[in-house]
């Protein structure tokens, strides 16, 4: 990743300038990837229960 395109992603998630100081690259992209998961939609959502954790 270029320093343009890291500053870009910073941008596309409203992180100032001045923000990244206190911020690592990780975290700057866990929270992109997570931007771009907010629109995710799942089709069923199977809640697990003691059954399934025994077979874990």
């Amino acid at each position: 990743m270029t320093t343009p395109l890291f500053l870009l992603r910073c941008t596309e998630i409203g992180i100032g300038i001045a923000d990244l100081d206190l911020l690592t690259i990780g975290i700057v992209m866990d929270m992109w990837t997570e931007k771009g998961n907010d629109s995710a939609k799942y089709n069923h959502t199977v809640v697990a229960g003691q059954v399934e954790f025994d077979k874990f």
